[in-house]
């Protein structure tokens, strides 16, 4: 019977960690969405023996090389999920042996606390993989150095040596986590307090000496692992740098407290309690019964259980970085080029944010409804990096956003500027693998195709991409135009033969553009655009004549509305107007404008409050107020 009631616990316990983890895996994959945590340092992992030697040669190395190989899988969503998942296991399966050998075998909750702070790190968007993978090496190499026991201590201080070099050479700065395990059991377990008091002084000597004499580094090279990296994407920096340090050092303190907690209670004063094992078989057999039918026994197993569920939906209410998250998926969703969620997941975030409102101008434009929706969406008056998020000069663009920059300029058919861009995203970004494909355009585009077969010899050696390189090297050598390739073709026609630089002004680069080749719709459709965002109606009204180039007969709603504007404005003074049939909606929208916004003449705080709601997305309430949305910022009349 009391056998039959330990079976009974065992399952019911072993069901309740499974269960735990089948809800972190899908929580990490419906909730965090690994390819998000890819989308922040999508490096290339490459088979070949450089690559692997660049990266275990300095201390750290070997974690890196493994993280490296996990990494790219997060970006297959399922994937990447289980491969978090099955380090979160492995890093409390670990705990559990080490608190066991330690002292005393901890509680199934006690062992999960570990997957809640690493769920945490999830939540802040601080990428889990390196971290996860150190910490298993340093636990397993600490678990070996425990379960040697009390054996001599000449295997004991070979046995510190030797975890210590391999510790500190695979996993850097994590090797201070190795130490403190190794000091806190021969200070409470072994009862040898000078060389506990020595292996946690090692915790800090250790990576110094190694930093000094046997490589040169920077702090924060020898601690790599336990400092917060320094990350080169700006989506990829933490949002609170300050929050992501504590929760890392909460999950790092973690262990070697619980190793304290487990000494503390397996040992007492003076030396080892008696194990279970030297108590008599009958005593053993009540203590069970108790425990196992005991009216509070239920209670004393849940209430842990409840407060790990608490604790994991406190996590996600008041640590889960939303304006992240959502700006990881616009990003993610605009190299996809799936744009319906771009627009999704752009309403969530800042309406003042330029990086925002142009990944929204871009995907109404592939959706063709860039001159029907634009002002349903928040937009400033004479915000011009909005639209092509182009700054003061190339090189200042270059500094700030040369991943996207890029990718317009691409879109456009600025050929050598969008080079220029994917070189600096090249240098300050590394190998990511949007670039190095772009490259490989780029460099076709222009004649260039030994150049291409370099980035192509690159990714055909990488881990997810090898496919697509081969394949592009088959194309490559049957026609090394790739004029079989429509992303090719389509911008080789819209290219101009040299591009100019220096400082950008958006009006002449599209007016370039137009004069190259008349069908560019793009530049068409931006250059119409930018002068609907600066309010220069006239040269709306004077392009118009350029819809005949794409066959389009009916004028878009806002060149309708600003040929209505421009009536109104100029009055009698108005100028002949090409022949356009604008539809008699758009004709009494205009109409129920103008009388709702004759009740506010002079108070443009209350008209704007009270025109937005049936006005807000039209280009006549654009054009009085200068924004279309409460949220940005203030309001900037109409000439």
């Amino acid at each position: 019977m009391q056998s039959d009631n330990r079976n009974w616990r065992r399952l019911g316990t072993l069901a309740s960690v499974a269960g735990w983890f089948v809800v972190f895996y899908f929580y990490v994959l419906l909730r965090v969405r690994p390819e998000l945590l890819y989308q922040q340092n999508p490096a290339v992992f490459l088979f070949d023996a450089h690559f692997f030697r660049s990266l275990v040669n300095p201390p750290g190395g070997l974690v890196e090389y493994a993280s490296a190989f996990l990494s790219p899988l997060l970006a297959l969503g399922w994937l990447g999920a289980l491969v978090i998942t099955s380090l979160a296991v492995l890093v409390c399966l670990a705990t559990r042996q080490l608190m066991a050998a330690m002292g005393r075998t901890p509680g199934p909750v006690v062992s999960l606390v570990p997957s809640l702070l690493i769920l945490m790190m999830l939540d802040r968007y601080h990428h889990p993989v390196r971290v996860c993978v150190g910490l298993c090496v340093v636990l397993g190499l600490a678990v070996g150095y425990v379960r040697l026991g009390r054996r001599h201590w000449a295997v004991r201080w070979t046995a510190f040596a030797a975890g210590s070099a391999l510790a500190y050479w695979a996993a850097a700065g994590l090797y201070v986590v190795f130490a403190l395990l190794a000091g806190i059991f021969e200070w409470r377990v072994g009862r040898h307090r000078w060389l506990g008091a020595v292996w946690v002084m090692a915790a800090a000597i250790v990576p110094v000496a190694a930093s000094r004499w046997l490589w040169v580094l920077s702090l924060e090279d020898t601690y790599r692992g336990i400092l917060l990296p320094t990350e080169r994407y700006w989506l990829a920096v933490p949002s609170s740098a300050l929050l992501s340090r504590a929760i890392r050092m909460a999950l790092l303190l973690f262990f070697p407290v619980a190793a304290l907690a487990a000494t503390w209670r397996g040992r007492g004063a003076d030396g080892p309690s008696d194990p279970p094992e030297s108590q008599p078989s009958s005593q053993q057999g009540d203590a069970v019964a108790g425990a196992a039918n005991g009216p509070r026994s239920w209670l004393r197993s849940a209430v842990p259980w409840a407060a790990l569920i608490a604790c994991g939906i406190a996590a996600d209410v008041f640590f889960f970085d939303a304006p992240t998250h959502d700006s990881l998926a616009v990003a993610s969703s605009a190299e996809r080029q799936q744009w319906e969620d771009v627009l999704t997941c752009a309403r969530r975030l800042p309406p003042s944010d330029a990086w925002n409102v142009f990944q929204v101008n871009r995907a109404l434009y592939h959706r063709g409804e860039l001159l029907e929706r634009m002002f349903e969406y928040p937009q400033v008056a004479d915000s011009v990096p909005a639209l092509t998020l182009q700054f003061e000069s190339l090189n200042d663009t270059a500094q700030r956003v040369p991943l996207e920059c890029g990718d317009i300029l691409f879109d456009l058919g600025r050929i050598n500027e969008s080079e220029h861009m994917a070189y600096e995203a090249l240098e300050m970004l590394g190998e990511r693998p949007g670039t190095l494909k772009r490259l490989v355009y780029l460099h076709v585009i222009k004649g260039e195709p030994d150049a291409a077969r370099r980035f192509l010899a690159v990714l055909e050696r990488s881990l997810l991409h090898r496919g697509w390189a081969s394949e592009c090297l088959r194309q490559l050598e049957a026609d090394p135009t790739l004029a079989g390739v429509p992303e090719v073709a389509s911008r080789r026609e819209l290219m101009l033969k040299q591009d100019d630089t220096g400082k950008l002004d958006l009006e002449t680069m599209l007016g370039q553009l137009l004069h190259r080749n008349p069908k560019n719709r793009m530049a068409f459709e931006y250059l119409t655009a930018y002068y609907l965002l600066t309010r220069q109606i006239d040269k709306v009204i004077a392009n118009l004549h350029r819809f005949d180039d794409f066959g389009q007969t009916r004028l878009p709603r806002y060149c309708e509305e600003a040929i209505l504007v421009y009536r109104n404005v100029a009055g009698p003074r108005a100028i002949a107007l090409p022949v356009r049939e604008i539809r008699p909606e758009t004709e009494r929208r205009s109409a129920e404008f103008v009388r709702a916004a004759a009740r506010f003449q002079g108070d443009p705080n209350a008209a704007f409050a009270a025109l937005h709601r049936d006005f807000g997305d039209t280009y006549f309430f654009f054009y009085v107020f200068g924004r279309s949305d409460a949220r940005s910022g203030k309001t900037r009349p109409s000439r």
